[in-house]
């Protein structure tokens, strides 16, 4: 069925639009579809008794290793990231560590939790609230779940996930080319190339779409997919650019003006 040009122009506006406030959605296309805020929002970090820094750290809080709480005593959701941090290896410097993920808001189908356990305080809080001594299986830990005021969370952009930078530098400039296109070529005979630049644009729009729900059906790895969906968008761009200056040329050809 052949469609309209008007038709062609209102879904090449239309992409062109989903592209360039797709940042803005509940759930940002090629968004990680867990909360990824800089620093590690949901990072949970567990030094044993065993190591030196549990006495200093117990000692410089005023904390009383005997007033540590049994992880089998706390609420499901919370004992589980205890015994998930510390069933791990630790690092060089005797930290237990574990990243809960935690689904993004607006992401619909979710196979992991919406909300941390309320037990702990995430975020910027005091030490008395962000440490927490807990014992598992009978040896104790001082278990961290936050930051302390002053700490750098590297919040501007440099820290910000490879999503906001594929929205950006990507789908942001993508759809203004997919608009420049759909325009132009609906007033010129070149549609051909328009079509082929607003389909391209449907792709990164769909792709981008069903990246998330990728990683939550355990298709690929949410590490796996970021980065290549960049670049990905990024040679969207560029071939993009090559057919609306071709379009721009043609049209300024034959309207006997030149692109400025």
């Amino acid at each position: 069925m052949m469609i309209s040009a008007r038709s062609r122009l209102a879904v090449g506006i239309g992409l062109a639009v989903l592209l360039a406030t797709s940042g803005l959605l509940p759930h940002p296309i090629a968004a990680s579809p867990y909360e990824t805020t800089p620093p590690a929002p949901y990072l949970h970090q567990a030094v044993p008794e065993t190591n030196d820094r549990f006495d200093r750290l117990t000692a410089e809080y005023g904390f009383d290793p005997d007033d540590a709480v049994d992880a089998s005593s706390l609420p499901p959701a919370s004992r589980q990231v205890v015994e998930r941090t510390v069933a791990g290896s630790p690092d060089a410097d005797g930290w237990y560590r574990y990243e809960l993920p935690v689904c993004a808001t607006g992401l619909l189908t979710c196979d992991s939790v919406r909300e941390p356990p309320s037990t702990f305080t995430y975020g910027t809080a005091p030490p008395s609230e962000i440490f927490t001594i807990v014992a598992v299986d009978g040896d104790r830990y001082l278990l961290q779940t936050g930051v302390q005021p002053g700490a750098d969370t590297t919040g501007d952009l440099r820290g910000q996930s490879v999503g906001t930078y594929t929205w950006l530098v990507g789908l942001l400039p993508l759809g203004v080319l997919v608009g420049a296109a759909a325009v132009i070529s609906h007033h010129s005979d070149r549609r051909r190339v328009g079509d082929l630049v607003i389909s391209l644009g449907g792709v990164v729009l769909a792709g981008g779409l069903a990246a998330p729900y990728l990683v939550v059906a355990d298709v690929v790895a949410d590490e796996a997919v970021g980065w290549p969906l960049f670049g990905g968008v990024l040679l969207a761009v560029g071939v993009a650019t090559v057919g609306v200056a071709w379009l721009a040329v043609g049209y300024a050809g034959t309207t006997g003006t030149t692109p400025s």
